[in-house]
């Protein structure tokens, strides 16, 4: 290699680097009075969750909101379209930055039908993304997809954001999602069909996936959730005799405090119950309330009034015989009970009660 050819070469490569490091945000979130970029442009977001808690309902949730670019915060007055109406999905804290004509649902038709996806756009006040709510076959049509995607995005000098129905179907036929070198090959093929060479990076990805049981993080190898730049979770929650999907920011490069890790709240069935929960349900909740109240007790009493790392409480918990301690940590920053330390490097500390 020649000088000239050498310095060619490397102005390519710095121009590929400011190209990533100028990529648009699309999604957002308002933290202490500033907004910090958490999706940008060129990144995958996986969602995941387990079955039937509504993942594809929060996804077309996140594509359709906020209904005016901009997330009402609570209190505010006026709420969204789908929010005045059913109350069907909450937000206060984020902001989706793409063009509503770029934002894209790609689904693949084992896993779900446009007829349901279509209801939900509408329950949820995203009647206008319906348009965009499209069928794929196999990787190769998905990879076609995200490309057109790309061109009306550079046309419209926007960034796009697409949602991916579902991880499984990019594996390859008698492959499988456990395997460490298959999923590396999937994620990059996503990573490499949103980050055309010599391009602007201007789409984001959300793939949804299923939990392992017990909702104990991504199912299959880890590499899926090693190659993701963030990990959404949605979880179930109950307000009164409504069910809830609560779309939590879970991890990634995106900085976010605890206080505004919720990123969406979704009612997922849409009906109220009627009547009491059947005495075996009731029954069942209790115990697990006891259970939680007890682990949260014992560690009050290990760590007392002093700080410690989330390392630290990990392995107490798995010690104490805790299926799931990730998950119930979580559970008690969520709730506040359980909070990050100033100034001492993330480490946490048990509020008084």
């Amino acid at each position: 290699m020649d000088p000239q050819e050498a310095l060619s070469f490397l102005r390519r490569l710095r121009s590929r680097r400011d190209k990533e490091e100028s990529a648009k945000p699309i999604l957002e979130v308002e933290q202490g009075g500033s907004l910090s970029g958490v999706l940008l442009a060129g990144e995958v977001a996986l969602l995941y969750g387990e079955a039937k808690v509504g993942k594809s309902r929060a996804a077309v949730a996140l594509l359709g909101w906020p209904k005016r670019g901009k997330a009402e915060g609570k209190g505010e007055g006026e709420r969204s379209a789908a929010s005045s109406r059913e109350d069907v999905a909450r937000s206060s804290s984020w902001r989706v930055w793409a063009p509503r004509e770029l934002r894209f649902y790609l689904y693949h038709a084992t896993e779900t039908r446009y007829a349901h996806l279509k209801k939900y756009a509408k329950a949820l006040g995203a009647e206008d993304i319906s348009e965009n709510i499209l069928p794929f076959n196999d990787v190769e049509e998905l990879e076609r997809a995200l490309q057109a995607i790309q061109t009306l995005a550079e046309g419209r000098g926007a960034p796009a954001l697409a949602v991916v129905d579902s991880l499984i179907k990019l594996v390859p036929p008698q492959q499988s999602e456990n395997e460490a070198k298959v999923m590396d090959a999937v994620m990059a093929r996503l990573k490499r069909a949103i980050s055309p060479p010599e391009r602007e990076p201007l789409v984001g990805l959300v793939v949804i996936h299923h939990a392992a049981k017990g909702n104990g993080g991504p199912r299959g190898s880890g590499a899926i959730a090693a190659n993701a730049d963030h990990i959404f979770r949605l979880e179930p929650r109950r307000e009164g005799e409504e069910d809830w999907g609560l779309l939590l920011y879970e991890r990634g490069r995106g900085d976010v405090w605890r206080e505004v890790e919720e990123v969406l709240r979704v009612r997922v069935r849409g009906l109220r119950r009627a009547g009491p929960a059947p005495r075996e349900t009731r029954e069942s909740k209790r115990a697990s309330k006891r259970a939680r109240n007890s682990y949260i007790q014992k560690a009050r009493e290990r760590f007392g009034g002093r700080t410690f790392s989330e390392e630290e409480l990990y392995r107490f918990l798995a010690g104490e015989g805790h299926p799931n301690p990730r998950n119930l940590i979580n559970i008690w920053l969520w709730r506040k009970e359980l909070a990050r330390a100033e100034n001492e490097n993330g480490k946490l500390l048990f509020k008084e009660e």
